[in-house]
C-alpha cells in the first residue's frame, strides 16, 4: 500500500470536491508534497490533520442536491411541476432523516409523532437542529387513517385483527404511527397479518383498491380518489428538514415558489384531508 494518498483520493476521504483539496494545498492548509508536476498526501499526516485540524470540513462539504425522507403525494407532484430539477430518494422518515445528518441531501420529509402525543417531528430534529444549520418548515397538515374497500366492516383499529393489512418499509413515519395505535389498542403484533410491504403511500392504497389487502393506514386523499372507505385516526404534520445554504438555492426556491401560483391551488383541491395553510413557516431554527 503506497503511503501517499492522491488528490482523488484525499477528496473521497474528506468529502470535498478535487478543486478544494487543490485550494487548501495552495494554501499550505493541509499536508502535502510536490512530486513529478503531481500533489501527493502523506497519508499518516493527513490522518493525524483529520483528527486535530480537517474534522470540521466533512461538515461544510457541500451537501448533494437530493431530497430525502417519506413520501408525500402532493410533495412528489410539486417536485415534478415546478421543474426544480431535484432528484428524491423516498424511503421513509427515519431513514431520511438519518441520511441527512449524514449530508447524503439538501431537504427531508419528516412526519414522526412526538413521545407525548402533542406535537409532530419537533422532538426528532431537536438535538441536532441545536448544532446544524437548518431548519424545520412546514409543508401540510394531512388526515391519515385506515382505508379500506366499502362494505368491509372495519371501523376502528381493533377490526384490523385477522385481516389483510400493508405494512410500510422499516423507517417509515406511517409504519411506526401505525405501530404505536396498534399498541394503544392492546393489539399484539401475533394478530396482525401484513401480507404485503410497499415504499409509497400511493402502493399501499393501490393495494387495498386492487384487492391485495383489506386494509392500509395511509392518506384519507387517496379514500376520495379511489373511492374506499375512510376512519379518521389523525391529523399528522408533514414538515421539510432543509439545510439553510440550500435553502436559498436555485433548486428549493424553484420549489417554494411554484407553490404560489394558481397552477399548485388547483392541485391541492384535488387531495382531500390537506391543510396547507401554514405551507413554508419555519416551525424551527437550527444554529447559525
Amino acid at each position: 500500500m503506497s503511503e501517499f494518498l492522491t488528490t482523488r483520493e484525499v477528496a473521497d476521504l474528506l468529502r470535498l470536491k478535487q478543486r478544494k483539496v487543490y485550494d487548501l494545498a495552495a494554501r499550505n492548509i493541509i499536508p502535502c508534497v510536490k512530486a513529478t508536476g503531481k500533489l501527493l498526501f502523506p497519508k499518516t499526516e493527513i490522518n493525524r490533520w483529520i483528527q486535530h485540524k480537517g474534522a470540521y470540513l466533512a461538515e461544510t462539504a457541500p451537501r448533494p442536491s437530493v431530497i430525502l425522507g417519506s413520501h408525500d403525494p402532493l410533495f412528489e407532484w410539486t417536485i415534478t411541476a415546478s421543474g426544480c430539477g431535484l432528484p428524491t430518494f423516498f424511503n421513509g422518515s427515519l431513514d431520511g432523516f438519518m441520511r441527512f445528518k449524514n449530508r447524503e441531501g439538501v431537504a427531508c420529509g419528516i412526519h414522526t409523532q412526538n413521545p407525548d402525543l402533542e406535537d409532530w417531528n419537533t422532538s426528532l430534529v431537536d438535538s441536532y437542529l441545536k448544532q446544524s444549520p437548518s431548519v424545520l418548515v412546514h409543508w401540510a397538515k394531512r388526515e391519515r387513517g385506515l382505508l379500506t374497500k366499502q362494505g368491509s366492516g372495519i371501523s376502528n383499529i381493533e377490526d384490523t385483527i385477522g385481516k389483510r393489512l400493508v405494512a410500510r418499509q422499516a423507517g417509515a413515519g406511517a409504519q411506526e404511527l401505525f405501530e404505536r395505535q396498534l399498541n394503544l389498542a392492546g393489539i399484539g403484533f401475533d394478530s396482525v397479518n401484513f401480507v404485503r410491504t410497499v415504499q409509497t403511500e400511493t402502493e399501499a392504497a393501490l393495494s387495498v383498491l386492487e384487492g391485495e389487502a383489506d386494509s392500509c393506514f395511509g392518506l384519507r386523499c387517496f379514500a376520495d380518489r379511489y373511492n374506499l372507505e375512510f376512519v379518521s385516526v389523525c391529523e399528522e404534520y408533514f414538515d421539510l428538514v432543509i439545510d439553510r445554504h440550500a435553502y436559498f438555492e436555485e433548486g428549493l426556491q424553484t420549489l417554494f415558489e411554484f407553490t404560489k401560483n394558481d397552477r399548485f391551488g388547483a392541485e391541492v383541491g384535488r387531495y382531500g384531508g390537506y391543510d396547507i395553510s401554514g405551507l413554508g413557516e419555519v416551525r424551527m431554527n437550527g444554529c447559525p
